[in-house]
């Protein structure tokens, strides 16, 4: 499966069928250590033609295995893969960390997510219910809930363990065979995971596989395939809507986690000892680099001041460095591009607005091997501001201020996104309030970021389509079909 270049560097191929497989193409993709601009791996660019592989080979491990009526070898195969990523965890983690940048804190609870999110999905796997209605004297209806068949899932770079496992297991429990095309920033952790995988006899040679390449092309032939039944996508919304307009092709179902500008909502009465430490969180994890992040806090105008200097606080003690350092806060960026892009936005911030913190790159000394930025606050922005509008994906935290509940719900949904909120109150009455009148998908209540997968997940608007974890998140691999019985 692996080989060692010259360099110790390894060489991941494509699974497709049960076997390694090396790209029609020939040619690799390159993945850099974002610390340290070290080369750490290559993977397959591949083509069209060996997607079309991929499919072919899915179709017919799905038609020719018992696997989507057999609930008990998906739980099995499903809590085997649980006990696997056990088992390497740390490894795991550390290879997420060199690869993603993140710190090595994050990349264990992001494989522990991995492994709790694949227990969670093994039980399910042999609870896929459906129920029987009594429609007449002589007729009954039973409605069964069946696998779709094959899923594509495009999966993105920022937690890319996670967000991975987070649509394959509830598609792999429905019943489905499944293609995965991983970032290309990212796809060594993925595919040492596919490893694991293939070391596991219940999965059937083929029900699951996977493919590296760029988007551009093998992610837009996995969504235009008519052979391909469901695309799962977690992403940018701009590439979601792409993606929407290439599976018309033969109206395929679609599962979408795109992006977001999520708001803390903080009143004057809230906990801030609680609220500022986890605010921060909320931003500066993964230097920002999060789809739920709380890129944006609404302060209550009387106690404006004091949240700003206590959030400032918290964003100078950080300690931004590599992520493989245990007292790491925050690591690099994932790439040059997304330094440069979120250096723009903090250009706009200075022209626009008031840099309370931060705005810059770092350098000097083991900075300038990798692409670190300093955690950033910004206020003084206008409503039609980018900052306030767009997904910057980085450690930026723009600054609102409201007077009362009306306003503060007004600002929060004045966005394209409502993937998730935070409010922050000790008055009940006023979070219940807030939490019905917040267009998005989740709202914490004095809290940020607690995430489950007995609960579901997705947003409003912009942010996306369907539900992901929890039992929605099951049936959205699920196809529903109505049996009708008459009886003499």
């Amino acid at each position: 499966m692996e080989i060692i270049t010259s360099k110790e560097v390894p060489v991941y191929y494509n699974y497709i069928g049960g076997e390694w497989i090396e790209s029609l193409s020939k040619e690799l993709i390159e993945s850099y250590n974002p610390a340290t601009g070290e080369l750490i791996s290559y993977a397959q660019n591949s083509t069209v033609e060996d997607v079309t592989q991929a499919i072919d080979a899915t179709c017919q491990s799905f038609k020719e295995s018992d696997w989507s009526v057999n609930p008990k070898k998906r739980y099995e195969a499903l809590l085997s893969l649980a006990q696997k990523m056990s088992e390497n965890m740390e490894r795991l983690a550390r290879l997420l960390t060199i690869e993603q940048g993140k710190t090595i804190r994050e990349s264990r609870v992001e494989i522990s997510g991995c492994i709790d999110t694949l227990k969670y999905f093994a039980g399910a796997a042999r609870a896929v219910f459906g129920r029987s209605i009594q429609l007449e004297p002589k007729n009954f209806g039973v409605i069964v809930k069946e696998p779709i068949g094959v899923v594509g899932i495009i999966s993105p770079w920022n937690w890319p363990a996670l967000l991975m496992i987070r649509e394959l297991a509830p598609a792999l429990a429905a019943g489905n065979a499944v293609i995965v095309k991983p970032a290309s920033l990212t796809p060594s952790i993925a595919v040492e995971i596919f490893k694991l995988i293939d070391e596991i006899s219940y999965f059937p040679k083929g029900i699951v596989n996977i493919v590296t390449g760029p988007g551009s092309s093998i992610g837009a032939a996995l969504a235009s395939s008519k052979k391909i039944d469901m695309i799962s996508f977690t992403g940018d919304t701009s590439t979601g809507k792409k993606i929407m307009e290439m599976a018309a092709s033969n109206i395929k179902k679609l599962a979408l986690e795109l992006g977001g500008k999520s708001p803390n909502i903080v009143f004057d009465d809230a906990d801030l000892d609680k609220a500022i430490p986890i605010i921060g969180r909320s931003i500066f994890i993964s230097a920002g680099q999060i789809c739920m992040a709380g890129s944006r806090v609404l302060i209550q105008e009387s106690i404006k001041d004091e949240v700003i200097d206590r959030l400032k606080d918290y964003a100078e003690s950080l300690r931004v460095e590599n992520g493989l350092l245990e007292t790491s806060d925050m690591g690099p960026l994932v790439s040059q591009n997304q330094l440069d892009i979120v250096q723009e936005y903090c250009d706009i911030g200075r022209q626009e607005g008031t840099i309370i913190t931060g705005g810059h790159r770092l350098t000097g000394g083991d900075y300038n091997k990798g692409f670190f930025f300093a955690p950033t606050i910004i206020s003084d922005l206008e409503s039609d501001c980018r900052i306030l509008r767009e997904e910057i994906f980085g450690p930026v935290l723009a600054v609102q201020t409201f007077s009362n509940e009306d306003e503060a719900l007004r600002i929060a949904n004045d966005s394209d996104f409502g993937l998730s909120a935070g409010v922050w109150t000790t008055n009940l009455n006023r979070a219940m309030k807030m939490s019905q009148g917040i267009k998005a998908g989740t709202v914490w209540i004095n809290t940020y970021n607690k995430n489950f997968p007995e609960a579901e997940f997705g947003g409003y608007k912009q942010s996306g389509l369907g539900r992901t974890r929890g039992i929605d998140g099951l049936m959205e691999y699920c196809e529903t079909k109505h049996v009708h019985l008459e009886i003499d």
